[in-house]
């Protein structure tokens, strides 16, 4: 997994919540690209419209939630959903009206609570991965999360190590390897949740 073989070598999205809104909606059941093509061309094409630099105004997003085709137009991309209910910009554009109605205004808002993940999930089309993946694209670290980081480097040294044993291997390892820990962190987030999440407490495996 080397940043010449994956696409997922870039920081997430820590203090603009409109670009990891759309890419954990237009990056589920989606091949990612590259910096150019899929779900980053629907982020670039959306920047432009937008014409700012920060990307950090649920809603702007939300002013679509009456009109989802003009804004699949102007991300270029008309992807449906898993279930084909809607469109992945309608369900982007719901789910940032969703969380602007609890009082979501910035990427640093968006929280692992209960009240927030219920009205996420509860919009067709999205779901705990797609929960779990816009939590992560801002900064936003959960238990799952750090399981999924653990089960890696536990597997890549060859033994089960605790949280803080492998937030330090992973700091190690972005410095030899001259890249940002949080590029790094993403990378393995991204490569490891293809698999079954390990239960705390288990022994951690990692299929493949």
């Amino acid at each position: 997994m080397t940043p010449a073989k994956s696409p997922y070598w870039n920081p997430g999205w820590p203090q603009e919540i409109e670009a990891a809104l759309l890419d954990a909606v237009f990056s589920a059941r989606a091949t990612y690209g590259g910096p150019e093509t899929g779900v980053r061309r629907v982020i670039s094409r959306w920047r432009e419209y937008r014409k700012c630099e920060s990307l950090d105004d649920p809603t702007a997003l939300a002013a679509f939630v009456e009109k989802p085709e003009e804004l699949a137009e102007i991300l270029g991309n008309r992807q449906r959903v898993a279930g084909n209910s809607t469109t992945k910009a309608e369900c982007a554009a719901r789910l940032a009206k969703a969380l602007t109605g609890l009082g979501v205004a910035r990427a640093e808002d968006l929280v692992d609570s209960d009240e927030l993940r219920a009205a996420f999930t509860a919009v067709p089309g999205s779901g705990k991965k797609t929960w779990e993946c816009a939590l992560f694209l801002v900064g936003e670290r959960t238990p799952n999360s750090l399981l999924q980081v653990i089960a890696f480097t536990s597997y890549a040294v060859g033994r089960t190590l605790d949280g803080e044993s492998a937030e330090m291997l992973l700091a190690v390892t972005a410095e030899s390897l001259n890249v940002e820990r949080a590029a790094l962190e993403h990378a393995v987030w991204r490569y490891q949740r293809r698999f079954p999440l390990p239960e705390q407490g288990s022994e951690l495996k990692v299929a493949g």
